[in-house]
């Protein structure tokens, strides 16, 4: 049986979270319907071509007027007298919010309700466990529609909700899902029992049919870093790892794939060390550039570290990517990192923030390729039994079924009554 799930999301596509398009793209060929519930418009153009390839809807559902918010949860409690407790805890949700933020999400949630009321939605489903949690929470409690989220890091570590709304949010949700045991440890630990036990650990995956191992045909040592230019990718400790290799003789390439408001400065570093012959920056690639890319590289590094807000990476995708590609990966022990790269197996982990470690382990690999050719080969194969996206999002799928059948999810009880339009 087909099922419509509806996903919250504040924007849609967007270039640095290929991880949600292509989830959607999964559940479509595993035969699900999804609708597109975006809060906010798009800033910035995804160039990927497999984008064309999903067929879900794009709904802009904006922001209600805050009086017709209240006009609408009104009118709904009055013609199902069922439906009066939610829409009452929709309001006193969205007014007892710390700051006046929660009226805005107010205003979202019930355009969200609105809209997948009428386009026959089954289950909400939100990525990022602030605010597109928060709005499908109050839509849920506003529709009697049941709702999830998946927590990734940002909206966990620097800019979360509030841990008693959280706890609620969670609480109340069919089942809550983070990408990493690393994430799921700290939530436990920040949100206690039971709302803890409810959260379920998934990894993102890759498509391993469409990325496939490379053949290198030599030349100088290649590195390549894929990621947005902010704090807590560590570029700046890449780029001064970059100098020591230079400064032991080492012939080697760098390239890095990805724009942000730190590249000036990055550019401006490689000026003043004199790298500009070995370091090239792409800028934002289609998704099936950056793939051609690994493939030509011998090596993906990732140095990422704790922003000063609290900022990291919890699963990099890239990494995933780069280990399905069959490159080995050096990255540091951030987040959910141990749990792709198997330290001296499938790469390298160096201490964050240190690029001398982080140039001792890049020198490591130029000078062994063996090694490195084990490694890419292993590292293919914890692609294959961690990360292949269609065994990922099968279990994503069937979370789902049980939802919108008003089944427990993972022997957890829903706490939801489904509604009529």
């Amino acid at each position: 049986m087909t099922h419509t799930i509806g996903y919250v999301v504040k924007r849609f596509p967007r270039a640095s979270e290929t991880f949600i398009a292509q989830e959607i793209l999964e559940l479509e060929r595993q035969g699900a319907e999804v609708r597109i519930l975006t809060l906010w418009d798009n800033d910035v153009a995804a160039e990927h071509g497999w984008l064309r390839e999903i067929a879900a809807p794009i709904t802009h559902c904006g922001a209600t007027p805050l009086t017709d918010s209240w006009k609408w949860l009104h009118r709904r409690a009055i013609a199902d007298p069922e439906s009066a407790p939610g829409c009452e805890q929709a309001l006193t949700e969205a007014f007892e919010y710390p700051d006046r933020r929660g009226r805005h999400r107010l205003r979202e949630a019930v355009a969200v309700a609105k809209t997948a009321l009428e386009t026959g939605v089954e289950h909400l489903h939100a990525h990022f466990a602030n605010d597109p949690a928060f709005v499908a929470f109050l839509a849920h409690l506003a529709s009697g529609l049941p709702f999830s989220f998946t927590a990734h890091a940002k909206d966990i570590y620097a800019k979360a909700l509030p841990a008693a709304t959280l706890r609620r949010v969670v609480e109340h949700s069919a089942f809550a899902v983070t990408v990493s045991d690393d994430n799921r440890r700290h939530l436990t630990g920040l949100l206690g029992t039971p709302a803890g036990a409810k959260i379920l650990r998934l990894y993102n995956g890759v498509d391993l049919a469409s990325i496939t191992p490379g053949r290198r045909s030599g030349g100088r040592f290649g590195i390549v870093c894929v990621a947005r230019l902010i704090e807590k990718k560590g570029l700046d400790h890449l780029l001064r790892a970059l100098v020591a290799l230079k400064q032991r003789g080492l012939d080697f390439r760098a390239t890095i794939i990805g724009d942000g408001p730190q590249r000036a400065m990055l550019e401006q570093l490689v000026a003043a060390e004199q790298l500009t012959d070995r370091v090239r920056f792409t800028g934002m690639l289609p998704h099936e550039e950056v793939i051609a890319t690994l493939r030509e590289h011998d090596v993906l590094t990732l140095p990422v570290r704790i922003a000063a807000d609290g900022d990291r990476d919890a699963l990099p995708t890239v990494l995933l990517e780069a280990m399905a590609a069959g490159l080995p990966c050096v990255s540091t022990p951030i987040g959910g990192i141990p749990e792709i790269i198997v330290h001296q197996q499938t790469g390298l982990i160096v201490p964050a923030e240190r690029p001398l470690a982080l140039a001792e382990a890049l020198a490591e690999l130029a000078r062994r390729p063996a090694l490195r050719a084990r490694m890419g080969v292993a590292a293919r194969a914890r692609a294959e039994q961690l990360f292949a996206r269609r065994k990922n999002v099968a279990e994503l799928h069937r979370w789902f079924a049980q939802s919108c059948r008003g089944e427990a999810v993972a022997g957890r009880r829903p706490t939801f009554r489904v509604v009529e339009a």
